[in-house]
């Protein structure tokens, strides 16, 4: 989610050369600032500043639809960070909806919001959308790699449907073998089933490939609970 973000940077540039003018700025250029504040505080971690200033952007500008997006997309970011998911989701729509030329990624970033607000079966809804559409994450037409089934497999778990959480992330396995964060969730999936091989299986192909540095308490005590350490 939060690389999402950094997608927008660019295209708030052509804003900040307007404002970075030698001149007097004009009231439109004063208004324009909002949207370089926006990316401003977004790359320094000022939550709520960009909540502010991103409002501040979208109301007092006539934005393009692609720039306007990409407000709301650096809001949504934002509001997820503060774990607001509501207001989260309610940004990230409006992002898909102001997008001409939506991406089937920002889908699956969306069923990831509605899965941290509680509502895995949305969640499932959004992912098997772009499964009917055809839109996969390069495009339509493109097939399915594995966001797509990382997703999916996320909300069937959430939904209970251990066996086919385990079948989204083996095929999302067969696309991208060494994505480790895969196997650590179709090891939950297999505890879940009781099969016990098959999560000890997986938990050790989690621990060879993960990078250290992005596993955390609940991830130790999983492995843990399998005997297993870290390299």
């Amino acid at each position: 989610m939060p690389n999402a973000s950094i997608r927008g940077f660019a295209l708030l540039a052509v804003a900040a050369v307007i404002t970075g003018c030698a001149h007097q700025p004009t009231p439109a250029e004063l208004n324009l600032q909002h949207c370089v504040n926006t990316s401003k505080a977004m790359r320094a971690e000022q939550n709520q500043q960009v909540i502010q200033e991103s409002e501040l952007c979208l109301t007092k500008n006539t934005l393009p639809p692609k720039i306007k997006s990409t407000v709301y997309l650096l809001q949504s970011v934002a509001y997820t960070n503060l774990k607001q998911y509501p207001q989260a989701i309610s940004a990230r729509e409006k992002s898909i909806a102001t997008n001409p030329h939506p991406e089937p990624r920002a889908i699956l970033e969306l069923s990831y919001l509605y899965r941290l607000n509680g509502n895995p079966q949305k969640a499932l809804e959004l992912v098997q959308s772009n499964l009917d559409a055809g839109l996969g994450e390069n495009g339509k037409g493109a097939g399915f790699n594995m966001p797509t089934f990382y997703h999916l497999g996320l909300a069937l778990y959430d939904l209970g449907q251990y066996r086919e959480a385990a079948e989204a992330y083996s095929a999302g396995l067969i696309k991208q073998p060494d994505y480790a964060w895969a196997y650590y969730q179709r090891a939950l999936a297999y505890d879940r089933l009781g099969d016990k091989e098959n999560a000890r299986r997986d938990l050790n192909q989690f621990a060879k490939r993960v990078d250290p540095s992005s596993v955390e308490a609940q991830h130790k005590a999983q492995l843990a609970a399998y005997q297993i350490k870290l390299p």
